[in-house]
Parts: C-alpha cells; sequence; structure tokens
C-alpha cells in the first residue's frame, strides 16, 4: 500500500513538473509574440529585453 503510494505520488511530481515546463513555454512564446516596437516609446529599455527561461530540464 505504501508503495503505490510513493509511485502515485511520483507520478504526481511528475505531471506538476511537466506543467510548469509547459506553462514557462507557453509564457515565453506569448511574450515573444506580443513583443511590440511601439511599446519602447512608453515603457524603460529595461522592459524591452527578451526573457530565456534557463535552468529546466527537458
Amino acid at each position: 500500500m505504501v508503495i503505490q503510494r510513493l509511485e502515485m505520488c511520483m507520478n504526481l511530481l511528475k505531471l506538476a513538473f511537466e506543467l510548469v515546463l509547459v506553462i514557462a513555454q507557453a509564457v515565453e512564446v506569448a511574450l515573444q509574440h506580443n513583443f511590440s516596437p511601439q511599446l519602447t516609446s512608453y515603457t524603460s529599455h529595461y522592459s524591452t529585453a527578451p526573457v530565456n527561461f534557463a535552468g529546466f530540464l527537458p
């Protein structure tokens, strides 16, 4: 019984990690597609830097 619960917990952790990866990739794509040159005149140059999500393992 304990082993089954541990296996289920491991599977849930894997699913949660995959969900975080998918959300991070979606945010990265959304930021790349929504970047507008018109916004640069209204915002500072610090906010126009591209966002790289480094550190996630595939």
